[in-house]
């Protein structure tokens, strides 16, 4: 209705009129605050602190002032989980020399022999000790063409007999990855660490090699990278027979733009999968779908690939709802994801600070009980768990289904949406009291699978379905070389040679063997790091713990 259309005459009719303008002005501005949070996600996305370390104090668990949700005292919850700092860190000095297993090129820069002749005395002065400068320099690889001669020999007397040398076992390998190909084994290794460990489409390979002093066309690239695909094929599917069984594995996925061959020019959006495996099965692998949802008629998102596994799978709210279970809800116990919970709540706290900072302060204890029993035996950590994390899920519990019912709570809003996923996911987050061995996140399977992410950013979609195939069981070669920490030039060079070459002993080949019978080419430099930062921040956090109970 129009500001100066007739009011109506009665004061019934005006009455309503102002409740259903009531309605409508409630309704927008419902709206239009979801918006505005939107809009502040947005900005704190692109140009905020990707960080969600919390720095709030312990005091914000009662800030309802509700006896009934105050955690237990905090000396109580962790004396004996408090661990002892009992090192110190030391400061790098900047004569730090660079890591031990690089290359050295040593040059001597003596004294002239005209000058070693001591002043005072005449007498030549000996090498007392040496000063050791370190430069470290880049050499840029280079292509190499091997010319493999074969001399004929003809007999010379009934010119009938002409006989040449056989080709040697390794170049009869490589001609067996691409029938008449020119390229070697090298050249296959380098296409696939760029294009899946390094992120560059094949249009920057092809300036990479350039670069070198050769190009190699796109097309060529493609067929090497399909033939050490079709390669790998026993070996991947190898991989997911002993990750399946695993009892316990993570599972996420992620979506990839796909050229739709029916419809030229137009994109369509398949699925990547990731499933890492435990310890006990230290493999990552990728599994290619057309479709998300279960039951389309050419895929089953990831039924397929679970298809014979029982255990549990530690997934996201997607994957709990539609996406692992598939009808198999006696076999599989979905487990979810409690990071996915907390950056809800911290995705809310411009909208609801009070409440957001109760919720994060909840999972700093959780979380901070995990940390404390992670080097534990599963059974020791299941005992720790139902003593001291069961019942501070119950709290958690009881004040979400209070706040679920509060008035102030509006559904549409940041911290109503927080809440209302944690209480629809409420039975798989519970799910880790069960086992010991189960995680309380899925964030490792994230971590793995942000390396294809980035790689999307750059390569943007693929070709086809096959290409979709192509690529899952390269990101599974190496992903899986990058979890061991092995030389990737070397593992994937041996693996592609020694399948080209008719080895049919896959468990050699799988990456904790390989890594095991190649312990030089582990790179225990990066165990070394990887090390290093565990330690800091667990020193950081015992630490803060310790702080938080004076």
């Amino acid at each position: 209705m129009s500001s100066d259309a007739a009011l109506p005459d009665s004061i019934e009719a005006c009455h309503t009129l102002l409740r259903q303008k009531d309605e409508v002005i409630s309704s927008l501005s419902s709206e239009c605050q979801s918006l505005r949070q939107d809009v502040e996600q947005l900005k704190r996305y692109i140009y905020g602190q990707r960080s969600e370390r919390h720095t709030g104090d312990d005091s914000q668990l009662t800030l309802f002032d509700q006896a009934q949700y105050a955690a237990p005292d905090n000396g109580e919850a962790g004396d004996d989980l408090e661990e002892e700092i009992t090192y110190r860190r030391r400061k790098r000095s900047k004569s730090d020399r660079f890591p031990e297993h690089l290359p050295r090129e040593v040059q001597t820069i003596d004294v002239p022999e005209a000058e070693r002749a001591c002043p005072c005395c005449g007498e030549e002065m000996p090498v007392i000790d040496t000063d050791i400068r370190e430069r470290l320099e880049f050499v840029p690889g280079k292509m190499i063409v091997h010319e493999l001669h074969y001399p004929k020999r003809a007999c010379g007397k009934c010119k009938e007999t002409v006989t040449v040398a056989p080709p040697p076992s390794s170049d009869a390998g490589a001609a067996s990855l691409l029938s008449g190909s020119r390229y070697g084994f090298g050249v296959t290794v380098q296409t696939i660490l760029g294009k899946f460990c390094d992120h560059l489409p094949l249009y920057r390979m092809e300036d990479v090699f350039a670069r070198a002093g050769v190009t190699i066309p796109r097309s060529t690239q493609v067929d090497l990278l399909a033939a050490a695909a079709d390669l790998i094929e026993p070996l991947c599917t190898r991989m997911r027979d002993r990750l399946i069984a695993s009892p316990i594995i993570g599972m996420d996925d992620t979506p990839v733009r796909l050229q739709d061959a029916s419809l030229p020019g137009k994109m369509r959006t398949a699925r990547m999968w990731l499933a890492r495996g435990r310890p006990d099965a230290p493999y990552n692998v990728f599994d290619f779908q057309t479709s998300r949802k279960h039951g389309t008629p050419d895929r089953d998102g990831p039924a397929k690939f679970l298809s014979d596994f029982e255990g549990y799978v530690c997934v996201d709210a997607y994957g709990v709802s539609d996406g692992v279970y598939l009808g198999a809800r006696d076999r599989i116990v979905a487990s979810c994801c409690h990071a996915h919970v907390r950056r809800k709540f911290e995705a809310a706290k411009s909208n609801d600070p009070k409440r957001s900072a109760y919720a994060l302060s909840f999972y700093r204890e959780l979380f901070d009980i995990e940390d404390a029993c992670a080097e534990l035996t599963d059974e020791d950590r299941l005992a720790i768990r139902r003593e001291r994390s069961v019942p501070l899920l119950g709290r958690f519990k009881l004040w979400l289904d209070e706040q679920a019912g509060d008035y102030r709570v509006l559904p549409r809003s940041s911290i109503g949406k927080a809440i209302r996923y944690a209480l629809n996911q409420w039975q798989p987050l519970s799910v880790f009291t069960e086992d010991g061995g189960l995680p309380i996140h899925n964030n490792d399977t994230e971590r793995d699978l942000r390396r294809l992410t980035i790689g999307r950013k750059n390569w943007l979609f693929l070709g086809s379905e096959a290409g979709g195939e192509v690529a899952a069981r390269l990101y599974t070669l190496t992903a899986r070389a990058h979890r061991h920490n092995l030389d990737m030039w070397a593992y994937i060079n041996d693996v592609l040679r020694r399948l080209a070459g008719g080895d049919s002993d896959l468990d050699e080949l799988l990456p904790d063997t390989w890594a095991m019978a190649h312990p030089e080419k582990v790179r225990s430099y990066r165990e070394a790091e990887s090390l290093a930062r565990a330690a800091k921040t667990k020193e950081r956090r015992a630490r803060r713990r310790k702080l938080a109970r004076k």
